[in-house]
């Protein structure tokens, strides 16, 4: 039991790091220049929502409205959500809005087209077509989606003046660009099985009313999202409640009034408020935050309010810091990069020529490898231990991924002969191997994993299976078996071309893909479709990628090249790093 524990508790560090990072300045910098990934029938990248807030131009009837122009502003006014879309029933007839059901599902249309079938002076037939770019759920959460949508709305003179009558579809339709100017991204914040850790829920909501700070902490309060829901826990018991409104403080800052949290302890407690303290700091809604509970300061000390210094050992936004720095495998021997060359990793790794893929520790304390086996043995060995000393073999197999690490250095994971596996160093009974259960991956996509990498809040997955990136949580099964449990694709406009990925961020993924178009893409857990970052002095193919908050490296046809930022200022182009300038050379970073 206390080795399950203590794998439960690593695997779900959380670490959430802050978008307003120079690696992902320098992406939202390039996205207007790269657009989103070319592809005849796939959507085009969702925006993030603007600072400024929701347009007020919420579209309303006009008395000169054609029919297809009443349409479009009707799926425009449905990006607004309040008093039960009260906007987009006004374009309604009488019965149809006292009928529409437009709870449930919403999806996110691009490209949409309006065809009229039937005309006459009092009524039209009309298909609506449109790309289906996301799925919209009740919770805020927005799942990639793809397809065509064609539907058929009836239009009738309502006195003298179109209103849509008849059926409406199942699921509420809005515009992407309504969407993108009406909708933001924020996280909610939830805990690892232990709760020593948060792990960040992106949620989209509606910027007129829904981010406000009431309706932030409600939707912590009401629970992860269904895909995080068997991976991480909360500090809220059950029956946690608002006593009211999220209330501004005299002088700065908010009061949070609860109910129902009864008597946890007080390192519990703190957690509560580290959750919603990170939830609403995120959200650019500043301290200090007084938070009671039951009529009563949550903490006596804090009654005079939190700040976010005070709940710091919860800080989702730093990363985890290393001197390690690049390294590189080249002919099979691993290298660090220094200012004016490379020079061998200490021990066996610096020294042979067995290194075929790597992974460093976040700490750059350890090091994960794949080595060829001496001789003409085919095998491949998966090997652990000391950065610079003397890895231990803990697998072997015909083929084996490039492992990766949890956010600390006891939890390693690979994919050998197809089997996902977890590496547990600290167990007290000895270090051991468990295999993971794949069988709702394979369920979802048909074919071998070729990447697996472990968030670093060592709660999601990403995957590369036949070439497409899928999302998954790492969880336990009813058996009590580890599963990559709720996979998902990532992104549908990535197509089946992935080779390589990882994390820069716990909800980013670099890409790289075997496509001369966007070789190197960024795709977010938020839900929207993947952005191709700059490619102009790329030499595809690109064959690997690592990233974190700062830079993002690949190996391309010539060697090794980095984007991120030089002095505070978004780099331009890839620059390439000179000492790993050889054809076949693999950067490999904590």
């Amino acid at each position: 039991m206390a080795s399950e524990h203590r794998s439960a508790a690593t695997r779900s560090v959380g670490a959430r790091w802050r978008l307003l990072v120079p690696l992902l300045c320098v992406v939202a910098a390039l996205v207007a220049a790269c657009g989103g990934i070319p592809d005849d029938s796939l959507p085009q990248p969702i925006s993030s929502f603007a600072r400024e807030g929701p347009t007020n131009a919420v579209p309303a009837p006009q008395p000169d409205m054609d029919p297809e122009a009443l349409v479009r502003a009707y799926l425009k006014a449905t990006a607004a959500p309040t008093d039960a879309h009260a906007a987009a029933r006004k374009f309604l007839a009488p019965v149809t809005a006292a009928q529409w059901d437009e709870r449930g599902d919403a999806i996110i249309l691009d490209d949409i087209n309006t065809y009229v079938d039937q005309r006459s002076p009092t009524a039209v037939r009309m298909r609506l077509v449109g790309d289906n770019v996301g799925v919209l759920k009740p919770d805020g959460q927005l799942l990639p989606a793809t397809g065509q949508v064609e539907t058929t709305l009836t239009l009738a003179r309502v006195g003298n003046q179109w209103r849509i009558d008849g059926p409406l579809p199942d699921r509420t339709m809005i515009d992407r660009n309504q969407f993108e100017v009406s909708y933001r991204s924020v996280s909610v914040y939830y805990t690892d099985r232990t709760r020593s850790h948060l792990v960040p829920d992106p949620r989209w909501l509606y910027g007129g009313t829904d981010s406000d700070p009431t309706t932030l902490v409600n939707t912590l309060i009401d629970g992860p999202a269904d895909d995080l829901a068997t991976a991480v826990d909360s500090a809220f018991p059950s029956g946690a409640a608002m006593r009211g409104p999220v209330t501004p403080v005299a002088g700065g800052g908010v009061r949070v009034d609860l109910t129902g949290i009864g008597s946890p302890s007080t390192r519990d407690r703190t957690l509560l408020a580290a959750q919603i303290i990170w939830t609403l700091s995120g959200a650019d809604i500043g301290g200090p935050y007084v938070i009671n509970a039951d009529g009563a300061p949550l903490v006596g000390d804090r009654a005079a309010g939190w700040q976010t210094t005070d709940v710091r050992a919860f800080d989702p936004n730093v990363p985890p810091t290393s001197a390690v720095g690049l390294n590189i495998i080249r002919n099979g021997a691993m290298s660090k990069v220094i200012d004016d060359g490379t020079v061998p990793v200490p021990g066996p790794l610096g020294a042979g020529t067995s290194v075929r893929s790597a992974s460093i520790s976040p700490d750059g304390s350890h090091v994960a490898a794949v080595l060829a086996a001496d001789g003409p043995d085919p095998r491949l060995n998966l090997a652990v231990g000391d950065y610079g000393g003397a890895p231990t073999t803990i697998a072997s197999g015909t083929s084996i991924t490039r492992p990766s690490f949890g956010p600390e250095n006891d939890l390693v994971w690979a994919v050998v002969d197809g089997r996902p596996i977890e590496w547990i160093g600290n167990d007290p009974g000895g270090a051991r191997v468990a295999e993971i259960d794949a069988g709702q991956v394979a369920a979802l996509v048909r074919g071998p994993i070729t990447e697996m990498q472990v968030a670093p809040d060592g709660v999601r997955v990403a995957m590369i299976v036949s070439g497409q990136v899928v999302f998954a949580v790492l969880a336990t099964n009813a058996d009590g078996q580890l599963t990559l449990a709720q996979p998902m694709i990532a992104a549908y406009n990535i197509g089946n071309r992935a080779v390589s990925l990882d994390w820069a961020s716990p909800t980013t993924v670099m890409v790289a893909r075997d496509a001369t178009d966007s070789p190197v893409v960024q795709v977010s857990i938020s839900g929207t479709p993947a952005v191709g970052l700059l490619s102009g002095n790329v030499s595809p193919p690109v064959t690997a990628v690592v990233a974190n908050p700062t830079t993002v490296y690949i190996a391309d046809q010539r060697g090794v090249l980095r984007l991120g930022s030089t002095n505070g200022q978004a780099d331009e182009y890839w620059t390439e790093v000179e000492p790993a300038m050889t054809p076949g050379t693999i950067p490999v970073i904590p």
